[in-house]
């Protein structure tokens, strides 16, 4: 009877060190529900300055000074993940993880402020219109800006990390990443 017992205890240890090894290739894949993973945010700010002389009939000049910030966040999208691009090896992962792109770019009104303006002669004070038209150049410069900054390749290393930090938390012993080059956007 002892013996029996023993051979049970033996029994059920060996079932469940088999059901780990299951959970553990089930578990590989679930980096996908995580989805849109932002890993930088930067804020940029701009000042915008306009002068506007007119045409040679209107008497006077305007000038106008705007300052803005855009909150800038970039990641990876895990949900684009394949079952191929996950290749399992004993203790080693190897996974293709898509490009790093810009996920959210946010002006917030709150962050828009009408520094200066300045109108002389027979002109008018700038329009909402005109306004909202010198703030697309604002953000247009700042979206240019962004390309200079590295953001997208920051985005990429801070993924890597977290998907290392991941699978090392599920027993992997070696974490190999590659990114998926057809897909960078900007």
């Amino acid at each position: 009877m002892r013996k029996l017992a023993i051979i049970g205890v033996l029994m059920c240890f060996i079932v469940s060190c088999g059901s780990d090894k299951d959970v553990k290739k089930g578990e590989v894949y679930e980096i996908r529900q995580i989805g849109t993973l932002s890993t930088t945010e930067y804020t940029l700010g701009k000042v915008i300055k306009l002068d506007d002389e007119g045409e040679w009939y209107m008497l006077g000049d305007r000038k106008i000074l705007i300052s803005c910030k855009a909150k800038v966040k970039a990641g990876v999208d895990l949900g684009q993940i394949k079952d191929d691009d996950i290749k399992i090896n004993g203790t080693t992962i190897e996974l293709t993880i898509p490009a790093a792109q810009i996920t959210s770019f946010e002006m917030d009104p709150k962050s828009i402020k009408t520094e200066m303006t300045e109108v002389s002669g027979f002109r008018f004070q700038f329009t909402q219109e005109e306004t909202n038209n010198i703030l697309k150049q604002g953000e247009a410069s700042i979206r240019k800006d962004m390309k200079q900054l590295n953001i997208l390749d920051d985005a990429n290393k801070n993924a890597q990390v977290f998907i290392r930090d991941f699978y090392k938390q599920l027993g992997f012993e070696e974490v190999i990443i590659h990114e998926r080059e057809q897909d960078k956007k900007d």
